[in-house]
């Protein structure tokens, strides 16, 4: 089974394809664009040449969860339109292409990452990176890292929490 999976940002998408559980390729989608719109279709545009080329059976994608609550409505509605933006892609692309999506405190303690109160955004970014540098002596950033952290638990079955069905 060829896997995708992904931590979609509005500036920079990390994503990773697994097959048969082995990382096979990884990278980033960037855009410096000021129209949110215009960065959305930028990513969009990117996953749909990676899905062409790489024909993934299914998608995986981190969840968008807020932060601290509702402290950035801005950023959580942006992600949630990209994230949507994704899931129209995928439909019209194969109708049969599914997209399940994992919370980020599921993936993480699934490969040993301790999150919770008190532990920082930037703690957690590190400990993808030296994850990813430990397992496949890879030097990435932390959305590619977190997409192979990603790509890596739905691969050694992390329980998801949701599904578009």
């Amino acid at each position: 089974m060829t896997i995708l999976s992904l931590d979609l940002s509005t500036k920079s998408s990390g994503w990773a394809i697994f097959e048969d559980g082995m990382l096979r390729d990884s990278g980033c989608i960037t855009s410096s664009s000021l129209d949110l719109l215009k960065r959305i279709n930028i990513m969009i545009d990117g996953l749909k040449e990676i899905i062409e080329k790489y024909q993934p059976n299914k998608v995986v994608a981190e969840e968008v969860r807020p932060e601290n609550g509702l402290q950035n409505i801005k950023t959580h509605r942006a992600l949630m339109w990209l994230q949507g933006g994704v899931a129209l892609m995928l439909y019209d692309y194969n109708k049969k292409l599914e997209m399940d999506l994992v919370y980020p405190s599921s993936w993480r303690a699934s490969i040993g990452i301790k999150t919770g109160r008190g532990v920082k955004r930037t703690t957690l970014k590190a400990k993808g990176i030296q994850f990813v540098k430990e397992n496949y002596n890879l030097d990435v950033n932390d959305d590619e890292a977190d997409a192979i952290c990603i790509g890596y638990a739905y691969s050694h079955d992390v329980e998801t929490e949701i599904n578009w069905d």
